[in-house]
Formats: structure tokens, sequence, C-alpha cells
């Protein structure tokens, strides 16, 4: 992984969500366990593509799996703080794509970590990575949800 900056174009965050750090979450000193922050980022991959209707394993047995992820820690988080996690799609191609997640503090917005997720679209039955069908590739178009 290399050391270079995360950032991110304007427009790509198109999903929102809160989470607070759970005490089970944080060390003995009272700090977010990169772990932990680890899960939270999965988990806001999860609530977004949910909310695109991308589903965990799909009726042909193809699911999206993470083999790639570029972390910044940029401040440290104590237990009991909502964080605000900001989700969108960066460089979709025809059999991966990069989910780019910005989070920060709810109270003063200030920023606590930034991460990109390769992910890549596995067949379960097959064992090997195949392209997107059109359903998978349109619920991931880059662009905003129009209500």
């Amino acid at each position: 992984m290399s050391d270079r900056e995360l950032t991110f174009v304007d427009g790509v965050f198109v999903f929102e969500t809160v989470m607070r750090v759970r005490n089970a979450e944080i060390d003995a000193g009272q700090y977010l366990r990169l772990e932990s922050l680890t899960a939270l980022l999965a988990e806001a991959r999860e609530r977004f593509l949910y909310s695109r209707g991308v589903k965990e394993i799909n009726a042909d047995y193809q699911g999206l799996v993470v083999d790639h992820l570029q972390l910044s820690v940029n401040s440290r988080v104590r237990a009991r703080e909502e964080l605000f996690f900001e989700v969108g799609i960066e460089r979709l191609s025809n059999d991966s794509g990069d989910i780019a997640i910005k989070i920060t503090r709810m109270y003063d917005g200030s920023l606590v970590a930034k991460a990109r997720q390769r992910f890549i679209n596995y067949d379960f039955r097959l064992n090997k990575v195949v392209a997107f069908n059109n359903t998978i590739r349109t619920a991931l178009d880059p662009h905003p949800l129009v209500p």
C-alpha cells in the first residue's frame, strides 16, 4: 500500500449515514481501535450497498468482495462520539470499482479518516472474478439517486 494522500473528486459522495462509537470498540486509552474503525467502514459500505439494492450474494451466487483497502486516519475518536460517514463510488470498471468513504465528527465536522476500498465482483460458484451484470452496474452507477 502506498503512502500517497487520499483525495476525492467533488460530488463523489452520494450516501450519508451516522454511527456512534460504542464502548466495546475502544481500547484502554479510550480511543477507537483500528480494527473497530475497519468494521465501521464495512458497516458504512453495507448500508450504502443496501440503499442501492445490492445484496451481499445475489441469486447467481455473485457478490462484491473488498480486496484492497487504503486508509488515512487524521484524528483519534473517543467512545460515544457520533461519526458522519459519506460514501460514494469511484472508478467503476467491468468487474471492479472503488468505494470512497470520508468520516467526520457530527458535532464539529472535523475530519477523522478517509478510506478507499477496492471491490471486485466475485462468483462464489465459479471461484473467480466475473463482470458485473446490468442490474449491479446500474445500481453502482456513481451518480446520485434521484428521489
